[in-house]
């Protein structure tokens, strides 16, 4: 087998070391193979034994995948140098070495130091979802039978608030999802607290755009502003093509002064409060003028107007005094219902240490507890880190941008402070339910340095932008839709030209012509689809609480699809569409083995998808499936990118 030649970013992030380092690695970039080949490299050329090094998968199956490439490699190595002592001896650390994910860690230090907590004993089990979830609602129906019981004022006021008096389902449900949510947060209750006082306000005087709610707000307005200008103004510039519709052009162009004169003036609440509940739309000119151009305007500029006063009506609804006001009256109902979940929490934890049992939240906080000692406010690492600190010449971290605050506590802990290698997509970022910080990411991305840039104390950044997976029109498809559509508020980034998706791989001319193809289906008109005939693409599945008849349709848009690309397929292989095959290092016709369908998810639509490829009579293979021939392939599409 050639060796690999690696990229010189590739090559950076497999060799460089004395700092810590982000390796911002887009999709199909080898993220994996430099991942591995950077441990190949410490054990055999830096001599470093395997157990010294913490490597942190988000998935168990990675951890396994990463074990078995190593140990690939130094069997390989072992063939070249078979008396080579180190490579033997590592080949019997890797049975122990540290190669897992952050929740296996966490278990082995709680495990092997339980001796430094209070109340847990050394044979405690991990309760399974069910469990815990059934505990969670025991110990909420028992704390608020009993409150119910006491008739306690406070607990009367946020049954008043979140409910009815049918139905306390939602202050439960409330209590049990801000209780999931901070345990993502290293101290979650002072968290809690901290966030509480945000809203005791005492200034009410006070521009509302001082605060963060009005922030947030503000931010809304300006990012619909711009939006809704850049419209209009493409209509204007067609309008303006035309002499006779100078009437519209004028009014197009009044309509971006209004709009323009209240984004300007968004730094403060007040001034945009009064600019909104002054605005007024002039009217269209009646004028005898017939023209598409002035009709698409006129429907481009109703359907604005609609949009930005529905937005933002719901947004300037007070001034700064009555919008401070209503945020603190706020105030005492949350330091209730604050109280309420901590009362939770307490309980929660007393009655799991009563049956000697721990969650996967238990265990990280756990090993945190054993890691790092508050200090007169400081936080500062244990013995225990320190031992840990000593032991580990260097942390990787696989899919960085889905850690969260607790788990870079626990990582940084037990780190030199410059040795920490962090690999990761903030674009691949999908675990935000699951309390991910994609922000850890980006605030690393923003401080850390490119090599040439970079200063003996400052922290390494490096970019694996080349994708190995795609032709160049899938590369250049995909930045130009995700340049529009990412942003820093959606996508977490701004989609630049620094952030593109750049062809690595080399890939023989092709017998035709390559083209990204869109095609959209009218759902309208739900009959039998030609692969030339235009399709629309679904959305994803619905909630669960959709009723029968919705779920029905939902079934139905789903065929419409799935018999469109069956039919798709098989124009494709009737027509003998080349591929390149480089096994026989040429062209052939395309078979069904080399067709893969990507779905966001498999469980419902799969089936369907199935169904309509077999009823055409061709060979399909999927999760559900049984066996695997020549079948076309149905996966989902984060199965691909991970």
């Amino acid at each position: 087998m050639a060796e690999v030649k690696w990229t010189k970013e590739q090559s950076q992030a497999i060799h460089e070391k004395e700092s810590n380092i982000l390796v911002a690695a887009a999709a199909g970039s080898g993220k994996t193979a430099v991942l591995v080949e950077r441990i190949i490299n410490k054990i055999i050329n830096e001599k470093i034994d395997i157990d010294r090094l913490l490597v942190v998968t988000f998935t168990n199956a990675a951890a396994a995948e990463m074990r078995e490439r190593v140990l690939e490699a130094i069997y390989k190595k072992l063939d070249e140098t078979p008396e080579n002592e180190n490579l033997q001896r590592q080949i019997t650390l890797l049975n122990k070495a540290s190669i897992c994910t952050i929740d296996s860690f966490c278990l082995d230090v709680v495990r092997n130091h339980f001796y430094e907590l209070e109340n847990i004993s050394p044979n405690f089990r991990i309760a399974d979802t069910t469990e815990i979830e059934l505990l969670k609602q025991e110990v909420l129906e028992d704390i608020f039978e009993e409150k119910y019981e006491n008739q306690e004022e406070d607990f009367a006021e946020l049954i008043n608030t979140y409910t009815s008096y049918r139905d306390d389902t939602p202050l439960k449900e409330l209590i049990l999802k801000i209780y999931t949510y901070i345990q993502s947060n290293p101290f979650p209750n002072q968290w809690l607290s901290e966030k509480i006082e945000m809203f005791h306000i005492q200034n009410f005087e006070q521009d509302f755009s001082k605060n963060p709610w009005g922030e947030i707000l503000l931010k809304e307005v300006e990012e619909e502003l711009i939006d809704d200008i850049s419209t209009l103004r493409e209509q204007a510039e067609n309008l303006e093509k035309n002499p006779d519709l100078e009437k519209y052009t004028k009014t197009i162009f009044d309509d971006i002064d209004k709009l323009e004169m209240l984004k300007v003036n968004l730094n403060s609440w007040d001034k945009a409060y009064a600019i909104y509940t002054n605005l007024t739309f002039a009217t269209w000119p009646r004028q005898k003028v017939d023209s598409t151009i002035k009709d698409q305007a006129k429907l481009v500029r109703d359907d604005i107007k609609k949009k930005v006063t529905k937005k933002l009506n719901k947004i300037f609804i007070y001034n700064s005094e009555e919008a401070n006001r209503d945020i603190a009256d706020m105030y005492p109902i949350l330091v209730k219902l604050k109280h309420l979940i901590f009362e939770f929490g307490e309980e929660f934890s007393k009655r799991k240490r009563n049956k000697n049992i721990v969650d996967f939240n238990d265990i990280e906080h756990l090993a945190l507890n054993i890691l790092i000692k508050d200090e007169n406010g400081k936080v500062e690492p244990t013995e225990v880190a320190k031992n840990y600190k000593e032991k580990f010449v260097e942390i990787a971290i696989d899919e960085y941008q889905d850690s969260n605050m607790v788990q870079e506590y626990i990582l940084t802990s037990i780190s030199k402070g410059n040795n920490i290698f962090m690999v990761g997509d903030v674009k691949q970022s999908i675990y935000k339910f699951r309390q991910a910080m994609p922000d850890l990411f980006l605030s690393k991305y923003k401080t850390y340095k490119l090599k040439e840039n970079k200063k003996d104390d400052d922290d390494l950044k490096i970019q694996l932008f080349k994708n190995f997976r795609s032709r160049e029109n899938v590369l250049d498809f995909t930045n130009l839709i995700f340049q529009d559509i990412m942003s820093e508020n959606l996508g977490e980034i701004d989609y630049t030209e620094e952030e593109y998706l750049n062809l690595g791989a080399s890939y023989e001319k092709t017998v035709q012509e390559l083209e990204t193809e869109i095609h959209i289906i009218d759902l309208k008109e739900k009959e039998d689809l030609a692969p030339e005939e235009e399709a629309r693409g679904i959305e994803e599945q619905q909630d669960n609480d959709d009723t029968e008849e919705t779920a029905e349709e939902r079934v139905e848009d789903i065929q419409v699809e799935a018999r469109f690309v069956a039919n798709k397929i098989k124009s494709l292989v009737e027509s003998h569409f080349q591929v390149f095959d480089r096994k026989i290092n040429g062209f052939r016709d395309i078979q069904y083995k080399d067709i893969v369908i990507l779905l966001r998810s498999t469980k419902v639509n799969a089936p369907i998808f199935e169904e309509e490829i077999i009823n055409l009579g061709m060979p399909v293979f999927s999760e559900s499936s049984q066996e695997y021939l020549d079948s076309i392939e149905i996966q989902t599409i984060m199965s691909l990118l991970k």
